[in-house]
């Protein structure tokens, strides 16, 4: 199955790269718009990079005023072992990301005073796709407590396979939502539902507010 989804999301990229670049539209403008809800989200990887480059180097004289040096670079790479324990947890749980956007995104449309008389089941002009190439767990920085941190990319597609709009959004970091410590992620169901649930309802609500502004 991991495998299928692997081959599905390199061909939902390779759609969107041969689509052309976006064209200028009026989003209040439309006359319907319906959301694909094949959403994509992206394994969690095994590790890693630094921020930081360590430089090493190796020198030596020649002569009295002549020397020579060798130097590199490398980037360490860390496991990155508290996001693969959360993925863990979402599978543990059967608790699917994907379900939880589309429901909260439908939720959202549905009720928005501009999209919700031209939001559609089917046969829409325009079509939303939906993918998630990171999620995290992030700790605050003086306390133990988390929260979940998720990033979502967002398309508009026309009939003719054009993208009219794109944009990308993650959400905002508020204090307030460092609610839950690590373990209650990790380990409670309703913790993870709720931490989860509160991410999305954010990058969802930015994603569709800025749609409104184009």
């Amino acid at each position: 199955m991991k495998y299928l989804n692997q081959v599905f999301l390199i061909f939902l990229m390779a759609f969107f790269s041969a689509c052309s670049s976006k064209q200028n539209l009026n989003l209040n403008e439309i006359n319907s718009i319906s959301l694909n809800n094949n959403i994509i989200v992206a394994g969690v990887p095994q590790t890693y990079r630094s921020p930081v480059s360590v430089g090493l180097g190796v020198g030596g004289l020649v002569s009295r005023h002549v020397g020579i040096g060798v130097n590199t670079f490398f980037t360490p790479e860390f496991s990155n072992n508290e996001d693969l324990r959360m993925q863990d947890a979402f599978y543990r749980n059967n608790i699917s990301i994907a379900s939880m956007i589309e429901n909260e995104f439908e939720f959202q449309m549905k009720n928005d005073e501009v999209f919700k008389n031209r939001f559609t089941p089917f046969g829409s002009d325009y079509m939303i796709y939906l993918f998630v190439p990171k999620y995290s767990l992030e700790q605050a920085t003086f306390s133990s407590k988390v929260q979940v941190k998720i990033t979502i990319e967002l398309k508009i597609i026309d009939k003719n396979n054009k993208i009219i709009y794109e944009d990308k959004k993650d959400n905002i970091l508020f204090s307030d939502n460092y609610i839950f410590n690590e373990s209650e992620i990790f380990y409670s169901k309703e913790a993870l539902l709720k931490a989860s649930n509160l991410a999305i309802r954010q990058v969802v609500t930015r994603l569709i507010l800025q749609m409104k502004k184009n």
